[in-house]
């Protein structure tokens, strides 16, 4: 199966190979004429830009899988944080707080409506049973040491999955959540 990789990503598109995939690296505007041409059939791709973009009309089928990215962060120097107030660093971070709460929201109201559009124009979606979606997170999960110290700095990768742990286990996230 031919996917597509974003351009200069030379290390995920080895990571793909090694997991029997023939990626394709491509800039974003060679990815409709990719898919009109056959020079690959699959994109891993958010909803909204599959529909902004146009790929499902070249490629009518969508693993429901859910799975969001990282929507945003704030990146901050070790020397602006030390320089804040006690009171400025807890009210950016309460800031930050209430800005993810509001930029998941608008970013899963707008994941549904892109699909709500898409399968009005033909989309045809492909749900996954709980067993399936098990079986698809083992598998990414056994992708992990390719990306640790490799692609993601191993102690911010620690972080994450630390992160995601507590997360699980504090506000009842539940496994695969």
């Amino acid at each position: 199966m031919k996917i597509f990789a974003w351009a200069g990503d030379a290390p995920q598109a080895d990571i793909m190979k090694g997991l029997g995939y023939h990626p394709v690296v491509l800039e974003v505007a060679d990815i409709l004429p990719g898919l009109q041409t056959g020079m690959i059939n699959m994109v891993p791709t958010t909803p909204f830009w599959a529909l902004t973009l146009q790929f499902y009309n070249h490629a009518p089928y969508m693993l429901e899988l859910d799975w969001a990215p990282l929507v945003g962060a704030v990146i901050v120097t070790r020397k602006a944080w030390d320089a804040m107030s006690p009171a400025g660093r807890e009210a950016l971070v309460k800031a930050g707080a209430e800005a993810g709460v509001e930029l998941r929201a608008l970013s899963r109201r707008e994941q549904q409506e892109s699909v709500a559009a898409m399968k009005k124009r033909g989309l045809k979606v492909q749900s996954l049973t709980p067993e399936l979606e098990a079986e698809w997170r083992k598998f990414v999960e056994g992708v992990y040491p390719k990306l640790r110290g490799l692609e993601i700095p191993a102690d911010l990768f620690d972080a994450v999955m630390q992160a995601i742990e507590e997360y699980r286990k504090n506000a009842g996230g539940g496994a695969g959540k």
